[in-house]
Parts: C-alpha cells; structure tokens; sequence
C-alpha cells in the first residue's frame, strides 16, 4: 500500500464517480480503476460498491475513509516540516550594533551571498549586552558587539579598534577647538552612555578621564550611543563616543579628536564554538580574508 493509493480511494470516496475522480487526478480512468482495486487486495476487503449506475461506500470503506485522509493529513504535516527544518538549516542570524552596520555589513554581505545563494540571512539590531546569551542559545547564530565576552564557550575575533572622540554641541565654547585634551573637560556638564547598554564603552571613557585626573559633572547616562549625540546635540553637555557616529551628525554637534593617544573601542565578532552552520563559517572565512587584507 503506498500513500497514491490512498489519495485514488479518498478522491473516489469524495466523488462517488470514477470519472470525475480521474479528473481530478489528472489520471485516465481505467488507471484510477486498476489503482482501487489494488488497494481493495491489499486491505482484503471490499472498500466500494460500484455499478453502471452509481458508486457507494461499504461499511469497511466508510471506516477506511477516516483513516485514510489521516493518514494523508499527517504525510503532508511532516513534508511541510521537513521543508521548514531545511530552512530553518539554511538560514543566519546575525546580531549587529550599529557601527557593523556601517562599517562592516555592507562590505561582508554581498559576499556571503555570492557563497551562500540559497541561505536566508536574517539580520536583528541587537545592544552588546544582550548578543552573548542569545548567541549561546541559539537566537543568533554571529553576533557583531563590542567586548565583554565571558563565556569560555564563544569564540569571537577583532574587526578593528575604533578610536573615541569628544563630542561637544554646535555652539559649546570648546567647539572652536581643533583637539580637546581630556583636561579640557574638567567640571563640564557631560553625558555617559550607560554600561547596561553599551558594554565595556563606560568603563573605557570613565578609566581614560581618571588617568588624566578629570572629572566631569555627570549629567545624565544615555540608553544608547544614538541617544548620547542627541542629548548633546540638546546641549546638555560633552560626551565621548566612537568616531563612526560623525556619519550620523545632523549638524548640531561637532566631532573633535581627543588629544595625545586616544582610547580606542573594539569592535568583534562572536559566535558559539558549537555552531556547525555552514553559513557562519563562511561567513567567518570572508571576515578573516578581510581581515589580512587589513
């Protein structure tokens, strides 16, 4: 018994008509005939009274019926699951901050289209202290982030050091100056960026202002690096941040280099070390290349 027979006998059923069954089934006839009787020897009991006249169900058949679409029913649930898990097999998410949408992502995706034409790529704007736990279950299969990583179980690599910069208002007096030196912004109004959102970004801003013995007046901790050039572009006060967000000044704020060797913020790449996807290793092997060319 094989499922055609099934669907000849549930067609027929349906019908009550040898001929408009053979239709539907884009099948002649005496085939769809020959198919019935197959099924009738095989389950070894009668399954359809037929004349000249009309066609009807024996009992048997009645009951063969509700089994036999179940049947049908269920092989065309795992056909439609079999489809999802091999999409599911060829698809990447890939977690990003903002900087890898601008420096990384247009460069890297075009690539691994050309290598994986068939994979679905699903990208999601993720914060640096959020990616780590979804990469370790399985949410995201490459997280583009910016450091920590404490987990022994994910491997990550360094895309580039971004150096920091000031960020002062428009109008802000230290704006007329070419180089702010950290001094500079002793007792100013400033705006940090919370560490809940922005990974190791405080920790850095807050150790090169200690090592030069300055101390802002904090004013407020923005929820995101965005959020930091807006509040400053408000005028409330200095902040410092990475260079790639001058690509995204309205023309409120100025951008001005920090004096001397200014702190640099890494940009990585992480993944889980379990990972097997096909897609993420190519994906890896196009960072690397990019990488060396570097």
């Amino acid at each position: 018994m094989e499922l055609r027979h099934l669907r000849y006998f549930v067609a027929v059923a349906q019908e009550l008509n040898f001929t408009r069954a053979a239709e539907k089934l884009h099948t002649s006839q005496p085939s769809l005939s020959s198919q019935i009787k197959d099924l009738e020897q095989c389950v070894g009991v009668p399954l359809l009274n037929r004349n000249r006249r009309k066609v009807t169900m024996t009992p048997a058949g009645e009951l063969f019926l509700d089994e036999a679409i179940a049947i049908l029913d269920m092989a065309e649930r795992a056909k439609i699951k079999a489809r999802q898990a091999m999409i599911a097999n060829n698809s990447l998410t890939i977690g990003f901050v903002p900087s890898a949408e601008v420096n990384v992502l247009p460069s890297v995706l075009p690539l691994l289209r050309i290598k994986q034409p068939n994979t679905q790529i699903e990208l999601s704007s993720v914060i640096t202290t959020e990616q780590e736990a979804k990469i370790l279950d399985g949410q995201l299969d490459v997280g583009f982030m910016r450091y920590p990583v404490t987990s022994s179980n994910i491997d990550h690599v360094i895309l580039f050091h971004e150096p920091l910069v000031a960020i002062l208002p428009a109008q802000h007096p230290l704006a007329k100056e070419r180089v702010i030196a950290p001094q500079m912004l002793n007792g100013q109004d400033f705006v940090s960026t919370d560490p809940q959102y922005s990974g190791s970004l405080s920790a850095i801003v807050e150790d090169y202002l200690t090592a030069a013995a300055c101390q802002p007046n904090i004013v407020q901790a923005a929820s995101n690096i965005l959020v930091t050039m807006n509040l400053v572009g408000m005028g409330l006060g200095i902040s410092i941040i990475p260079s790639y967000m001058e690509k995204f000044n309205s023309g409120n704020v100025v951008f001005r280099p920090l004096a001397g060797e200014a702190p640099t913020f890494d940009l990585i790449m992480a993944w889980s070390r379990e990972n097997e996807n096909p897609a993420l290793h190519d994906l890896i092997d196009i960072i690397s290349a990019k990488t060396e060319e570097a």
